[in-house]
């Protein structure tokens, strides 16, 4: 299954080579689950992060499906 994974902000470091702009396409396994899909990218697992999968808050467990998009982008703090 094919999944689309979109790296932002200070992430895009972390691209492939063959990356399409901040985008990239993975193949995982059908039942593949979002905490799941994380550990398998080259970002820190330690830093905090926001998560979207096509545009919205995942729930935990979420189970990711053929096409959607995950975008992961450090938690940035202002003021």
């Amino acid at each position: 299954m094919r999944v689309e994974v979109r790296l932002l902000s200070t992430y895009r470091r972390y691209l492939p080579a063959d990356a399409q702009g901040a985008t990239y396409s993975m193949d995982v396994p059908i039942g593949t689950r979002i905490e799941s899909l994380l550990t398998c990218l080259p970002i820190p697992p330690d830093d905090d992060q926001v998560i979207l999968i096509n545009g919205q808050t995942p729930l935990a467990g979420q189970v990711l499906e053929e096409g959607d998009t995950v975008a992961i982008f450090p938690t940035m703090a202002g003021g």
